[in-house]
């Protein structure tokens, strides 16, 4: 049975440089085996006038400034770049960090941000077939000299990416999405991962049986598809000031803690154990924890020296 693996995902809004560096050496020092951002060029679910980062640019500085930890973000959207040229961006991200590049992509949502800026945004069905074909893209262009490709929306002749990416075969692809029918069939067939939001367990389930259904389809076995779930959290010694610090949480995004049950992860180290337990059990093996800015170090620190240990004592 192997080690769980733990990451931090700091979005990279409403954040400055030097506050994302210093929490990414963190992380990197305390243990962690990943950290990730977004790919969103204006601020989500908060004031779209604040200030953002773009994705591959940042996630590339703070790689370099880091040693051991695995980096990605959660995930690209595939409607941004043509899936060449992320091909390349991302194989320099690889080599210029030693080989630890972690390549998350989905179909893109923010329909907002694309009208903002003039891009297309595609109806649904067309950016699944999308990400369909770049995942392929990115495979070609990673693992062959000539690449070719006939495709409804992407065609490659001769096409070339070098220098290829440190890691090999390639970086390890894992898409991002919830979607029954199409999104997990793309997984099923594309993807070495496949990274969801934390649901309610119900939920949860439905999703693991359809994937399931999906690699039993096209010849895949299940166990061979890694399993993430990043979700926010707030973890604290004391319940008492759990309950305080998640009814703020609440408050600040408009919701309740009602709605957000079996969404999000608050608790003791112990209470936050329990919790994570079934997702484990159903073969989730890496688990990612949303910080927003201020950054709140203590529970950085609570994440992975008190709540991971738990957990794999609970494994046992």
């Amino acid at each position: 049975m192997s080690r769980l693996k733990w990451g931090i995902q700091s979005n990279p809004q409403n954040v400055s440089y030097g506050e994302l560096l210093q929490l990414w050496q963190r992380i990197d020092a305390l243990g962690y085996d990943s950290a990730w951002l977004f790919d969103h060029f204006l601020p989500i679910f908060t004031d779209p006038t604040g200030d953002c980062f773009e994705g591959w640019t940042m996630l590339t500085a703070l790689g370099v400034q880091t040693q051991r930890i695995r980096i990605g973000l959660l995930v690209t959207g595939v409607i941004y770049r043509h899936p060449a040229v992320l091909a390349n961006i991302a194989a320099t991200c690889d080599i210029v960090t030693g080989g630890r590049l972690e390549m998350g992509i989905g179909a893109a949502w923010n329909e907002e941000e694309t009208r903002a800026y003039g891009m297309p945004f595609p109806p649904a069905g067309e950016r699944m077939a999308m990400l369909d074909e770049a995942a392929q893209v990115l495979d070609l262009l990673w693992t062959h000299e000539y690449s070719h490709f006939n495709g409804q929306h992407y065609t490659l002749t001769n096409a070339r990416c070098q220098p290829k990416p440190l890691q090999q075969p390639r970086p390890p692809i894992w898409i991002g999405g919830q979607g029954e029918k199409v999104t997990l069939r793309i997984v099923a067939q594309r993807a070495d991962g496949w990274d969801c939001d934390m649901l309610p367990l119900a939920d949860y389930d439905r999703k693991l049986a359809a994937l399931e259904g999906h690699c039993r389809a096209h010849g895949r076995d299940f166990n061979d598809v890694r399993k993430m779930i990043h979700f926010p959290a707030i973890i604290a010694e004391k319940e008492a000031r759990v309950i305080e610090r998640a009814q703020a949480w609440a408050a600040a995004h408009n919701t309740t803690l009602e709605a957000m049950e079996g969404r999000c992860l608050f608790g003791t180290p112990e209470q936050a154990a329990e919790k994570l337990m079934p997702y484990v059990e159903r073969g989730v093996e890496h688990i990612v924890i949303n910080v927003e800015p201020p950054y709140d170090m203590t529970m950085v620190e609570l994440i992975i020296g008190e709540l991971a240990p738990r957990v794999e004592a609970k494994r046992r």
